[in-house]
């Protein structure tokens, strides 16, 4: 089963340099039955006006991924880590056991973005940075980060995988017992077992054996355990059969 929730049922925040739609309870937002999805915690998708963004601030036990869709963002954090990511890059923080960290748009145009925060699978981890670049596939999937980097992309400390797809053809995904994927529409249109997915649409999938994700659009699927024995992602063997 999967429930599809569209671009504007998700919370949004508008507020000076940001222009935010949380997926989850996040800041001021607070839904009881709306807290995360397995172990993701948090999905924003961001657009910072040019010249502003997050200033310093400090996270614990947390695994910070983003994915940049247009613009460019700087990254410095407390650490001695700093960095750009742009189209095309992905980027990772493990918070552990404490960072400060600020991304700031230091350009004229917006920066338009994607921070997935997952609970790690063990509290109290080093503090780490990374970044990792892709190229989309048009025929299978393009893994950004997968469970501490065994499958590609960058090493999240959580049983989870995050892949791109962008095919002409249909992608028919399993779904393992105990797994659930949320799929995210990141550009253009898909379908998802018939259900349409426009940009900024987000579906929950559980309990369901096989998923077909058709269309030109381009989409961000997130494979994670929904409860404990889960199996093991899919994903990975679909990426390694592609």
């Amino acid at each position: 089963m999967y429930d599809i929730r569209r671009k504007n049922e998700h919370f949004r925040m508008r507020g000076g340099w940001l222009d935010a739609r949380w997926h989850f309870s996040f800041s001021n937002y607070y839904d009881p039955q709306n807290l995360s999805f397995g172990p993701l915690r948090v999905f924003n998708d961001d657009l910072i006006n040019g010249e502003s963004g997050f200033p310093m601030h400090p996270h614990q036990d947390m695994e910070i991924v983003t994915l940049v869709q247009g613009g460019t963002l700087t990254h410095y954090d407390s650490v001695g880590n700093h960095g750009e990511i742009r189209p095309g890059q992905v980027q990772k923080m493990s918070a552990g056991t404490g960072i400060q960290h600020s991304e700031y748009n230091y350009a004229h145009e917006p920066v338009r973005l994607q921070q997935i925060w997952f609970l790690p699978a063990k509290k109290g981890i080093t503090p780490g940075y990374a970044e990792g670049n892709y190229t989309v596939s048009e025929s299978g999937l393009t893994i950004v980060a997968s469970p501490w980097g065994s499958a590609g992309g960058v090493p999240v400390y959580q049983d989870v995988v995050m892949a791109l797809s962008e095919r002409r053809e249909p992608l028919e995904l399993s779904v393992p017992e105990g797994r659930g994927l949320y799929v995210y529409g990141i550009s253009g249109e898909s379908v998802i077992d018939g259900e349409e997915l426009r940009q900024g649409d987000a579906a929950r999938v559980i309990a369901q054996n096989r998923l077909t994700i058709d269309g030109s659009g381009r989409v961000l699927i997130i494979d994670v355990p929904v409860r404990d024995g889960a199996a093991r992602s899919s994903l990975l063997v679909e990426a390694v059969e592609a």
